[in-house]
């Protein structure tokens, strides 16, 4: 088996989707799966194939125009030389991958795989390009989706049963902290001024509910008591709503791993208020670093969240279920918080691992 990933989330580029894309390609490689990344981005050297252990890397350039794009993307693919060893072409995200693989795996006689995490279903299928990702998930061979409610979702859209549920997975030794770190988590500490930090990490989009989960908050009685920790992008419209409510909200640029690492352990609450997701890498990482989650009732996130055992739920559509929720919380105790969050640290230890997750992949795809 030897795989061709094409991809728009991929490093440099930044966010989950990308992380998530590097992570299965090491894994796929470390298990003596030759993986060729087609990454589109303008970040890198243009058409320049870089070889790696098991596998290759190359930037195509996005173009002005898609169809330019995709036109020259074909053109530059179909002439590898490793090509004819392929046998797999797979979409890995957004529009560009999804319009691109379905047509060269036609093309060159090779088995299609899709995988969908987010957006690229949610949105997509509402789009003026719904088409395209139909046409994709009709003519794949595999459909990986990080969450039972889009496998469903989208068995009811094509006429094959080749749909599966493959969730993400996480080292946690990653974020595990060293005596290095003690001082900066206590900086971090000192910083929230005795009020219990709430934090929302990502990219803050309009779809990940920051406005409605803060405007709600903003009715919480004991909202003085606590800090919202608003850490990545946050566009400039929606920190100026954001700064006109009654809130104490603090902002912080998007952060690395390194950075993020921090963050986790001076915070512990987490909340992912999502609209719709996938299976957010924010949640495996809040729960590997110990943290209580509170999250939208959406997605991957009650997929892993078990509510009121290792975690809570909430209708992010129902502003007074997350009043309730932010009651609950506030009443629990700290040995209360502790067997909740261990709980979920256990249950991601167990069942949301790195070789779980590409297990679960190759056990598929070599059937």
């Amino acid at each position: 088996m030897k795989l061709l990933i094409i991809t728009k989330n991929y490093p440099p580029s930044k966010g989950g989707m990308s992380v998530s894309c590097d992570r299965l390609v090491r894994n796929f490689r470390n298990n003596a799966i030759e993986t060729h990344v087609i990454h589109f981005t303008n970040r890198r050297k243009k058409f320049v194939t870089q070889s790696m252990v098991n596998g290759t890397y190359t930037a195509i350039p996005i173009q002005n125009s898609e169809e330019f794009t995709l036109s020259l993307a074909s053109e530059f693919i179909l002439q590898l030389s490793f090509l004819k060893e392929i046998t797999h072409i797979a979409a890995f995200g957004g529009n560009l991958p999804i319009n691109l693989a379905p047509i060269l795996a036609k093309w060159t006689s090779k088995k299609l795989i899709t995988f969908i995490r987010g957006n690229d279903f949610d949105e997509g299928v509402f789009s003026k390009r719904r088409d395209n990702l139909l046409y994709a998930l009709e003519n794949s061979d595999y459909v990986f989706s990080v969450t039972n409610e889009k496998k469903e979702k989208i068995n009811s859209l094509v006429t094959h049963n080749n749909t599966y549920f493959t969730p993400n997975g996480i080292n946690c030794s990653l974020w595990e902290i060293s005596s290095s770190h003690v001082d900066k988590i206590q900086e971090l500490k000192q910083s929230f001024q005795d009020k219990t930090p709430i934090a929302i990490v990502g990219q803050l989009k309009e779809k990940k509910g920051i406005l409605n989960f803060t405007e709600t908050f903003s009715k919480f009685p004991y909202k003085d008591e606590y800090v919202i920790c608003m850490i990545g992008d946050v566009s400039s419209e929606t920190k100026q709503i954001l700064d006109n409510l009654d809130v104490n909200v603090n902002f912080y640029p998007f952060a690395n791993q390194n950075d993020l690492l921090l963050f986790y352990h001076a915070v512990n609450i987490i909340a992912i208020p999502s609209f719709y997701d996938g299976m957010p890498n924010v949640l495996l990482e809040a729960g590997a670093t110990k943290n209580l989650i509170i999250g939208a009732n959406i997605g991957g996130i009650k997929d892993v969240i078990s509510d009121n055992s290792d975690g809570f739920l909430y209708n992010p559509l129902n502003p007074l279920t997350l009043l309730d929720l932010l009651l609950k919380v506030h009443r629990l105790t700290e040995e209360e918080k502790d067997k909740i969050s261990s709980s979920l640290l256990n249950k991601i230890k167990t069942s949301y691992t790195e070789e779980k997750e590409i297990s679960t992949y190759l056990n598929i795809l070599k059937t």
